[in-house]
């Protein structure tokens, strides 16, 4: 679990938003081991309510609730900013600002952009130069089709479990079907 001793003080902790809470609500894993941790069973439906009431008002819960984050949503290491090219749930950074000790806005001004190499290698077409658009929308492109042999091999399947007994195939039906796709 992080080191409460290297996490921010949580006494002076902001009103969390409602989309942080959401976030927590969402984030399952998170969300069972903060129940875990303060009620020793899984989060029932009135657990996340009962938590938002405590989070303000009781120093212990706020630092269950924060270490958790850490340990679960960060894996124990300390977020000092977003990793260049990724996107959170705006929840997740502002648990990550509060983490770090800083804003929400201070933290995104910490992510920035994507390196430019990483832009390159995903905006730039081969040389450098920029992408021609896409002229056909996905859903026009063309799709690929079943084998005919496939769908052939698919209905004598169908066949034999029609034919079948109970959940029981008779082997000369299994025989006589491999025959049949191997002379094909």
């Amino acid at each position: 679990m992080a080191d409460p001793q290297s996490l921010p003080p949580t006494a002076g902790v902001p009103r969390v938003p409602t989309y942080a809470w959401a976030w927590v609500q969402r984030s399952r894993p998170v969300l069972d081991e903060m129940a875990r941790q303060l009620t020793g069973k899984p989060p029932d439906s009135a657990f996340l309510d009962e938590l938002r009431a405590q989070f303000a008002a009781d120093p212990f819960v706020r630092d269950v609730v924060i270490a958790v984050i850490a340990e679960v949503a960060f894996h124990g290491r300390l977020p000092t900013r977003r990793p260049p090219g990724t996107a959170w749930d705006r929840g997740l950074t502002w648990w990550a600002a509060v983490i770090a000790g800083t804003t929400p806005a201070e933290f995104e001004a910490r992510s920035g952009p994507p390196p430019a190499t990483q832009r390159r290698l995903f905006d730039a077409g081969p040389g450098g130069e920029p992408r021609a658009p896409r002229t056909a929308p996905v859903a026009a492109l063309p799709r690929p089709r079943p084998a005919a042999g496939r769908a052939a091999l698919a209905a004598a399947l169908r066949e034999l479990l029609t034919a079948a007994e109970g959940d029981q195939i008779p082997a000369s039906a299994l025989r006589q079907l491999l025959a049949e796709l191997e002379g094909t």
